[in-house]
């Protein structure tokens, strides 16, 4: 029976995805030293959204007795036991596939393994697997990741909202694209400050049905008039004295969030910022020595609102 269209579209988006995985020499290195330090021969080791099995077959390798990877994708499967065949360790590594929030495994696990952080940390579902994922592990189990953690920094604005030339006035457009946080290239920030953690979260606690604690730091800055957004990335916590940050050398891009320029001149700037989904939100008030304070709020719901009340007005 001839492929759909769609069908082909979807195995060579998941193909081209799995290679920028796979290309990803320091989140494999990173990932495979986390193994390397929780393996021990012997374990049982589990594989949340396996991929292409890359973490299963890792720990095979690592001297773990039974492997579980458990993936979603039907065409990935087949490349799993692949490579699982290719490495010599296909007697160890079991293939199930199923959706990892909904698989059904016994507490028989010594560690649990998924690599399942996006650029924002948590738009994979990564609290609510790991949550479960919990259930499957023996007493004294680990998980890799075992901690999640936001860290931001002030940065100058790689693209200032509205056209660029500005050969048409977009003020309209520019006002609501400052609410709109996006994804660049670590490369087109400039940080004007050091970062700060803004929380972490552990998974080895933390529950899907808690909200995501609102983060508050502040920063000195030179010159408020550079600051033109907020640059948002991820540090993971792998093993003990393990880490992975994707603000630059992965696949993982930093999130920033636009601001309006601040005044000019040297001050300090608080940042307030809400992470949770459907309801993402952040402020800024910056304070020069001696001066007032100049406040502003930002939120995806407030250009919602704005587009929302011109539709209303067009029925």
């Amino acid at each position: 029976m001839p492929a759909s269209r769609a069908s082909l579209a979807r195995l060579a988006w998941t193909l081209s995805y799995q290679q920028v995985l796979l290309a990803d020499a320091r989140r494999n290195r990173a990932f495979e030293r986390a193994l390397a330090a929780r393996v021990r021969p012997g374990a049982s080791v589990l594989d949340l959204g396996a991929g292409t099995g890359l973490w299963a077959v890792t720990a095979a390798r690592l001297g773990a007795r039974r492997v579980v990877a458990v993936e979603r994708e039907a065409v990935l499967v087949p490349l799993i036991e692949a490579l699982a065949r290719e490495a010599g360790v296909l007697d160890k590594v079991e293939v199930v596939r199923a959706d990892a929030r909904r698989v059904r495994l016994g507490r028989e696990f010594d560690v649990v393994v998924g690599e399942l952080v996006g650029n924002d940390a948590f738009e994979e579902d990564l609290v609510p697997v790991f949550e479960r994922a919990r259930s499957f592990l023996r007493p004294g189990g680990a998980l890799v990741p075992e901690w999640v953690a936001l860290v931001a920094a002030p940065v100058v604005a790689p693209l200032r909202p509205g056209l660029s030339p500005p050969f048409l006035p977009s003020a309209s457009l520019a006002a609501l694209s400052l609410h709109i946080p996006r994804n660049l290239r670590p490369d087109e920030l400039r940080p004007l400050a050091p970062g700060r953690e803004l929380f972490r979260l552990d998974l080895r606690s933390a529950r899907a049905a808690d909200r995501l604690p609102t983060a508050r730091v502040r920063f000195r800055v030179r010159d408020g008039r550079a600051v033109g957004g907020i640059a948002v990335w991820v540090v993971m916590g792998l093993a003990p004295r393990l880490t992975l940050a994707t603000r630059a050398g992965t696949h993982w891009l930093p999130t920033i969030l636009p601001v309006e320029p601040q005044p000019r001149g040297p001050g300090e700037l608080a940042v307030e910022i809400d992470w949770n989904s459907g309801r993402r939100r952040w402020s800024t008030r910056f304070t020069r020595p001696g001066g007032r304070a100049h406040a502003a709020h930002y939120s995806p719901l407030f250009a919602w609102g704005s587009v929302r009340a011109a539709l209303r007005r067009r029925r």
